[in-house]
């Protein structure tokens, strides 16, 4: 009998059948992962609507670090952590969902509110004017969407370049003319914006502090004099770093460094 069963031997018809069911199989794999982030974020949701904090944290969490992540789930995080009285995590989510949507009016607003448990309060350094109007600009609208102005500009400047070489007439020259020119000035601006948009977003490091407290000392080592003393919630710019050490600047201008253990980068 076990002889017989060893060399048992499947149909012509069943073999051609297996790629085919084996395609079926990861078709509904994929299908069911693809599902899992949708079933997450369900799930995350019902869990904080029951006030089960520390469960919806751990289902948000799961998705950042599965790569689902978007202002929406970085939003609810920083909620679930707001409810938990973690000011940390609640400004560091909230700055991270504001990234991705700056324009979001309840990101805005919960940020402003998380905000005032900070410890630390200062005045920020202010920025030559032009400058702050161009960040604020900036940070209007997302990259995405500046670039997407960007190239509707373009591409309205070359439809209307075009109509200027081709027209015959005089006075559809002059206004193809004029037109371009409004649209010359707008992609020229909106490309200047956009990348101002990307640095701010991509480029520049920003991070807040995650420790209850900490020392900023003026060099990158354990014997370095203490410079001043940060809580947690703190955000601060990253200017640089030197081994585990992060040279930081705060909002009014104060310069050190810190461990790279006692902030995250937004």
């Amino acid at each position: 009998m076990i002889h017989a069963f060893i060399n048992l031997r499947l149909p012509k018809m069943t073999l051609r059948l297996v790629p085919f069911i084996g395609a079926i199989f990861i078709a509904l794999t994929l299908t069911t992962r693809a599902a899992d982030p949708q079933t997450d974020f369900a799930s995350a949701k019902e869990a904080y609507m029951k006030q089960e904090y520390a469960s919806a944290i751990k289902l948000y969490e799961g998705m950042i670090k599965s790569g689902n992540v978007s202002p929406e789930v970085y939003y609810n995080l920083g909620n679930c952590y707001y409810k938990t009285g973690n000011v940390a995590q609640t400004i560091l989510n909230y700055e991270r969902a504001k990234k991705l949507a700056p324009d979001d009016e309840d990101i805005n607003f919960n940020l402003k509110i998380a905000s005032l448990k900070v410890v630390d309060k200062m005045d920020p350094v202010p920025d030559i004017f032009y400058k702050r109007w161009v960040h604020d600009i900036a940070m209007l609208c997302s990259t995405n969407t500046w670039s997407q102005i960007f190239i509707a500009s373009a591409w309205l400047l070359f439809i209307f370049l075009t109509i200027f070489v081709v027209s015959r007439t005089v006075g559809m020259k002059k206004i193809s003319f004029v037109i371009a020119c409004f649209f010359l000035a707008t992609t020229s601006v909106s490309y200047f914006i956009s990348r101002k948009s990307y640095t701010l977003t991509f480029v520049d490091q920003q991070a807040v502090v995650v420790s209850p407290s900490v020392y900023v000392k003026n060099s990158p080592d354990e014997k370095g004099s203490d410079q001043f003393i940060i809580h947690e919630g703190t955000k601060m710019d990253v200017l640089d770093e030197f081994g585990d050490w992060k040279k930081v600047r705060i909002a009014n201008g104060s310069v050190g460094w810190l461990k790279q253990n006692s902030i995250e980068l937004i």
